[in-house]
């Protein structure tokens, strides 16, 4: 069961940034992730530079976010749901793509 539409609307204004071993290569610092491309695709973008690499699946699942359950308010847990990253409720089972709590690259380059 997806998020409402003007919820996922309101996701998507703020990025997420992330460190540990989630730093750059390239300037060693925090990253922020962004919607890639359509479909999903997610990307951590230097905080410096801006320069993007890809999300290792280990690294999405050792990121500490606290995803509410917009149907129920539990925490979701991350998984990857049909390829793509993402959070699942383990009481309602709804569901809520990675990519749709971020911004696209476009709004943060344009």
């Amino acid at each position: 069961m997806p998020a409402e539409p003007e919820l996922r609307k309101q996701w998507k204004t703020t990025p997420i940034r992330i460190s540990g071993r989630s730093r750059s290569p390239c300037c060693r610092v925090p990253t922020f992730l962004v919607q890639s491309m359509e479909g999903g695709f997610v990307t951590r973008n230097c905080s410096k530079c801006g320069e993007k690499d890809t999300l290792p699946e280990d690294v999405f699942m050792e990121i500490d976010l606290w995803v509410e359950c917009p149907e129920c308010r539990e925490r979701m847990n991350p998984t990857m749901i049909r390829r793509n990253y993402g959070y699942v409720c383990p009481s309602c089972h709804c569901e809520v793509f990675l990519a749709e709590l971020i911004p696209s690259w476009q709004d943060i380059v344009g």
